[in-house]
């Protein structure tokens, strides 16, 4: 008989934890575990991976109901507005004592369930199941640095039997703020199917994507959200530099903060130079064409946009955040790492990355070479072990 496990995750949105734990779900045995992906509220339309989720792969939600997931989507959008955010929160202890009595129906039968996001944690004394979680961030950043809100999480992931962090600078991070769980701490990197990844990096493309495409372009991704990624630094550092390089600045993903950049680049004069692509379900042809990678965020876990933008070959220029970007590209070895929010550090790196083509090119070949120890066959197994 197959073992039962259950994967949890707070929304299925398009982000680095989606798409790894859809690469996870992947490649775990399907001969050994009968697996179901239990997605805490239903966001419909927003849901641009689900069609990835492979077929094996049972889905459940927690909240389906308009009154609960309308403010969770609105929210997600950015149009969110002050009428709609009090009735959310005020409707909150409502949501929990479904969310929780739903969500222990759900599990009753599973073996193992691994919390993905760490949206389980106010629950997780209550799971009287082998219990894992994945942390994907700063601890030190998590909660916005609230020293009294991590208090009170790290006692919360107490009650889990394991806890994967994605890097050795998490882990250390965890161990200091935490000490109390330091054997409950595992590393295990974010897994990559690089074959795959190559594959799709060749597929075809449509016209107006070719027009964007053959010219010289910086190409940068994630959500725009300016709590975290800092596009804001990244677009003046780039204004600051633009007349001495030929690139132009493309940066994909979509958010609650698009409006605000697009204001940006409209105050920077710069709607010719700096282009808003918006999401794209395929974002690897975009890397492998682009002359370079640029990375701004102000903290992270282990940043996957950096770890495919090094398999597919590209010299990467990243913030110095926590965690991640430093153990990525070997404490600077294979890329270029600026202090973040550093305007004319971000500047400077972006013009030598543009005007040294043999640097480029030692960054290129540095970076998909050591790319080979995020592969998803070893990944998997830690993760297999744990289970």
């Amino acid at each position: 008989m197959k073992k039962k496990i259950v994967f949890s995750i707070d929304t299925l949105l398009v982000g680095g934890i989606e798409k790894v734990l859809i690469e996870l779900l992947k490649n775990i045995s399907k001969r050994r575990y009968d697996v179901t992906l239990l997605i805490g509220y239903k966001m419909d339309e927003l849901e641009k991976l689900k069609n990835e989720i492979p077929k094996e792969v049972k889905i459940k939600y927690i909240l389906e109901e308009n009154i609960y997931t309308d403010g969770k989507k609105k929210k997600a959008m950015g149009t969110l507005d002050k009428l709609g955010k009090i009735f959310f929160e005020s409707t909150s202890f409502v949501r929990k004592i479904f969310f929780k009595k739903r969500l222990l129906e759900y599990i009753k039968d599973a073996e193992t369930v691994v919390d993905f996001d760490m949206t389980l944690a106010s629950y997780a004394k209550d799971i009287d199941k082998n219990i894992i979680t994945f942390c994907h961030f700063s601890p030190k950043n998590y909660n916005r640095g609230i020293k009294r809100r991590q208090e009170r999480h790290g006692k919360k992931l107490a009650a889990y039997d394991r806890i994967i962090v994605i890097s050795e600078d998490m882990k250390k991070e965890a161990e200091e703020m935490y000490p109390f769980l330091s054997e409950k701490l595992v590393t295990i990197y974010n897994s990559f199917n690089i074959d795959e990844l190559l594959r799709k990096s060749n597929e075809s493309i449509d016209e107006s994507d070719k027009n964007l495409m053959a010219k010289k372009y910086i190409l940068s991704i994630g959500r725009l959200e300016e709590t975290q990624k800092d596009f804001t630094t990244l677009i003046k550092a780039y204004k600051s530099v633009s007349q001495k390089i030929e690139e132009k600045l493309y940066i994909i993903g979509d958010g609650r903060h698009r409006e605000n950049l697009e204001e940006l680049i409209d105050e920077l004069d710069l709607k010719e130079k700096v282009i808003l692509l918006g999401f794209r379900k395929n974002p690897y042809p975009w890397i492998k064409n682009a002359s370079f990678f640029v990375h701004s965020s102000k903290f992270e876990g282990l940043p996957t946009v950096l770890i495919e933008a090094s398999i597919l070959g590209k010299a990467i220029i990243s913030t110095d955040c926590p965690t991640g970007p430093r153990e990525i590209l070997l404490n600077g070895e294979i890329g270029i790492l600026t202090k973040v929010g550093d305007l004319d550090g971000l500047g400077k790196a972006i013009e030598n990355m543009g005007q040294n083509e043999e640097l480029k090119s030692r960054y290129s070949i540095l970076a998909k070479e050591k790319s080979k120890r995020f592969s998803s066959e070893e990944v998997v197994k830690k993760v297999e072990m744990i289970i």
